[in-house]
């Protein structure tokens, strides 16, 4: 699919397969514990210098994994994504509360983590669309509002 030496930038923009069934995406962390040299990126934060092993990235995407499960209230939706399932070399992780932030003009839709084992680069369009919830999201949108009153 892509040679060795393509470019974090260039893998990023390329083909992911949604991690649709919840076994799929544990799955996924259970291939990770044998690949070692992980970078876990955060992309409201600079690129990690450092890579980290199997273990931790799986253990890392297991806990997004939960935390998606909670805010989904259990039901599992696409929220992971991977360039190859057998041989994963980048993972998006989108978060259920950010993951609607493309629409209305607000800017391209962010990951919430991306798990890579290529050396990221700074994403420039990351950090102009980094979505944040609006206000009225935070106060519990329009429908709280209508059902208090």
């Amino acid at each position: 699919m892509y040679s060795e030496n393509a470019s974090f930038a260039k893998r990023l923009s390329g083909r992911f397969d949604g991690m649709i069934r919840q076994e799929d995406a544990e799955r996924l962390a259970h291939t990770m514990v044998d690949l070692d040299g992980w970078y876990l990126l955060e992309p409201s934060r600079a690129p990690p210098a450092q890579p980290v092993d199997g273990p931790t990235a799986s253990r890392h995407l297991e806990q997004l994994l939960q935390e998606i499960l909670r805010e989904e209230k259990g039901v599992w939706s696409t929220m992971v994504y991977v360039q190859n399932q057998e041989d994963p070399w980048i993972i998006k992780v989108f978060h259920p509360r950010r993951a609607g932030c493309g629409c209305g003009g607000q800017g391209g839709i962010v990951p919430w983590w991306v798990l890579s084992r290529v050396k990221p680069e700074q994403v420039a369009e990351w950090q102009i669309t980094a979505c944040r919830p609006s206000e009225s999201a935070a106060k519990g949108g329009v429908w709280k509002k209508w059902f208090n009153h």
